[in-house]
């Protein structure tokens, strides 16, 4: 937030846009809202940014306007020419509906992208809804890749949630 204050106003918006992220991760999706806002207030509309209102906005159990802002994310990602935002899209979008295709999609755009946390959010996504569709199997074979690409990560909080997943999918 010092950052944000005493930065330039070409940083700033995407110092905002990480706060956002910050506070929706943390667990509070309202103010992680505040800060997308202004992300977008300061640096206009991008696909990356209303991906992540999406989120926020599902977090908040809002689910008509996750879908809407997901589907306006999409757009603008196919737009922007910009894969990790498709990506992204497709995978709340997916998350949403309970689209395997977008799923698949967002599997095999992130496939190719050098942040592998959109590919382990990707696998994760699609593993619950193979897990929710009776293929065990499948879905633990793609959280245990999920789970090394975190373990390679050292993301112990995704680690650990799907840790959490694959002893739902044993369970079962």
């Amino acid at each position: 937030e010092a950052a944000a204050a005493l930065g330039d106003a070409d940083a700033t918006a995407g110092i905002e846009h990480k706060l956002g992220r910050v506070h929706d991760r943390r667990g509070d999706p309202e103010l992680a809202e505040l800060h997308l806002l202004e992300a977008l207030r300061l640096s206009g509309e991008t696909a990356r940014v209303q991906a992540d209102r999406s989120l926020a906005a599902h977090r908040r159990g809002d689910g008509a306007a996750a879908a809407e802002l997901a589907e306006r994310a999409l757009e603008l990602g196919e737009a922007e020419d910009d894969p990790e935002a498709v990506a992204q899209a497709c995978n709340i979008l997916g998350m949403l509906t309970g689209s395997r295709e977008h799923l698949e999609r967002s599997v095999d755009l992130a496939e190719a992208l050098a942040d592998r946390s959109v590919l382990v959010a990707a696998l994760n996504n699609l593993a619950l809804q193979c897990g929710r569709s009776g293929e065990n199997e499948t879905a633990m074979s793609l959280t245990a890749r999920a789970l090394d690409l975190c373990s390679e990560q050292g993301d112990r909080h995704r680690e650990a949630a799907l840790h959490n997943n694959l002893a739902d999918l044993l369970h079962r």
